[in-house]
């Protein structure tokens, strides 16, 4: 795999990924007034992680290039893995706060 396709799969992935987060970011903002109270530390972390993934993904727009290599991008492929590895674990926890609320829990 070329680095500029490398860099484009994970541009889409995190694109997708944040689509995902301000999904459930939208859904925690509109419920009920006291789940919104429990759910608060969950939003703000939320907010801040779509913050992450527009930098990461801007940084992964303007260092890749047509001339970029696979050994040029090895920084931005490990931040890249931590992102989404952060990114799975809030969005766990954040599911987890959401169905509580739907099953009565």
């Amino acid at each position: 795999m070329s680095a500029k396709n490398c860099c484009k799969t994970m541009e889409m992935e995190l694109t997708a990924w944040k689509a995902i987060i301000y999904d459930i970011s939208r859904k925690m903002e509109n419920s009920a007034p006291e789940r919104k109270e429990v759910m608060l530390p969950y939003v703000s972390d939320i907010h801040i992680l779509i913050g992450e993934m527009d930098a990461r993904i801007e940084q992964i727009r303007e260092t890749c290039t047509p001339k970029t290599g696979m050994e040029d991008i090895k920084t931005e492929r490990e931040q890249y893995d931590h992102a989404l590895i952060n990114v799975r674990m809030k969005t766990e926890e954040a599911m987890k706060v959401l169905s509580a609320g739907s099953f009565g829990g």
